[in-house]
């Protein structure tokens, strides 16, 4: 009977000094990771991707596979910005790796890996690989979000800006709808949220030489930002040659000019 209950007390420290260890383990981590953020909102990329890896192999060793993802993501977006792109993929695909080999293969954070996979082929200019990426991602996102999903729609918003750019302007008007829908849903059609969608489908419409269409867009695009920013914001600039650069393609130079002027009145 004693030996049992020797065995017992063992088995209860045991665990005692295991949870202790992880406990000490997870908050070296989460301090490396709170380390690295501190560099990035500080506009230190150099430091804070050091730390981002430190704190991601933490995490890996203790477990956490969805903030050792993370950690990982944030430093393929820092590179991304530094236009290192082989190495950023470097970094995404060790993301990948542990995403993959969880049980939960379908995460959101494998989402985000995804989507900055699709960023830095899109930055190539690697456009089928950053398609099929950003697919990737939509897919996830629709399984765990739903279809109105704020995620969801930026998913399409992607989808829509690489098919624009690839010239591939009947996709990009399908997928940048698609995103409009959920936004004007969810946040409303005098939203920031909503404007974006405008604003790139007044891009795309334009580009396809539907001037009407796209004339339409940009209107409402600007009718938005007005509401946010007021009448005489900077930022409208380029909301009103917008405009003007479409009633010039369709020959409307007086309309073309009253937009102009408004633009340079502000500016």
């Amino acid at each position: 009977m004693t030996t049992i209950k020797t065995i017992i007390v063992f088995a209860v420290l045991a665990i005692l000094s295991i949870t202790a260890a992880n406990g000490q383990d997870n908050a070296a981590a989460e301090s490396l990771l709170k380390t690295a953020d501190d560099f990035k909102n500080r506009s230190i990329p150099d430091s804070a991707i050091v730390y981002y890896e430190k704190s991601a192999i933490e995490f890996n060793n203790i477990g956490d596979t969805e903030k050792a993802i993370n950690s990982y993501n944030q430093i393929g977006t820092l590179l991304n910005r530094q236009d290192k792109y082989e190495k950023a993929k470097s970094y995404l695909e060790k993301a990948l790796a542990i995403g993959l080999a969880a049980n939960d293969t379908n995460s959101l954070a494998i989402a985000t890996t995804y989507i900055t996979l699709g960023v830095t082929y899109g930055a190539e200019n690697q456009f089928e690989k950053s398609l099929d990426y950003h697919n990737k991602a939509l897919s996830i996102r629709l399984l765990k979000l739903g279809k109105n999903s704020a995620d969801v729609a930026t998913s399409y918003g992607n989808l829509g800006n690489i098919h624009f750019r690839r010239k591939d302007y009947e996709k990009s008007i399908e997928a940048h709808l698609k995103a409009k829908q959920i936004r004007e849903k969810i946040f409303g059609k005098n939203s920031v949220e909503a404007m974006q969608s405008y604003t790139f489908l007044g891009n795309a419409y334009k580009a396809k030489m539907n001037y009407k269409k796209s004339l339409n867009y940009y209107q409402k695009a600007l009718a938005n930002k007005i509401e946010q920013v007021g009448q005489a914001h900077k930022d409208l600039v380029k909301y009103y040659q917008n405009i003007s650069e479409v009633y010039n393609l369709m020959g409307n130079k007086p309309k073309s000019d009253e937009y102009r002027i408004k633009g340079e009145e502000i500016h």
